[in-house]
């Protein structure tokens, strides 16, 4: 059994990721051009455990059911569980603190 994770569109996932990884990353930001990117990165991640399937809404055929279109272009079985994930207005941020860098006495 395989699970499919159905994501909006790799530019808002790699927008979210850029996000989090600014708020763990103080500084460090990523621009728009780099989302698509980001968002491929993280998949390759998850489907190189096995059995993980990512999918994105602008891959999928609009006129067929979700099942379906996973079923005829994306190999998935009767069997296999979905999970679309859906994100609300933002994604929770690290707290971090600044430590300077000082000599000790």
């Amino acid at each position: 059994m395989a699970t499919f994770y159905i994501f909006p569109s790799r530019h808002l996932l790699g927008q979210r990721f850029s996000d989090t990884l600014a708020s763990l990353f103080p500084g460090h930001r990523h621009t728009p051009w780099d989302w698509p990117d980001l968002a491929e990165s993280l998949a390759s991640l998850v489907t190189a455990q096995g059995d993980a399937c990512v999918v994105y809404r602008e891959d999928l055929d609009e006129t067929l059911s979700l099942r379906v279109d996973l079923t005829l272009h994306f190999g998935a079985s009767a069997d296999d569980e979905i999970i679309e994930v859906q994100f609300p207005l933002g994604l929770a941020k690290a707290h971090y603190q600044h430590w300077a860098s000082e000599a000790v006495h």
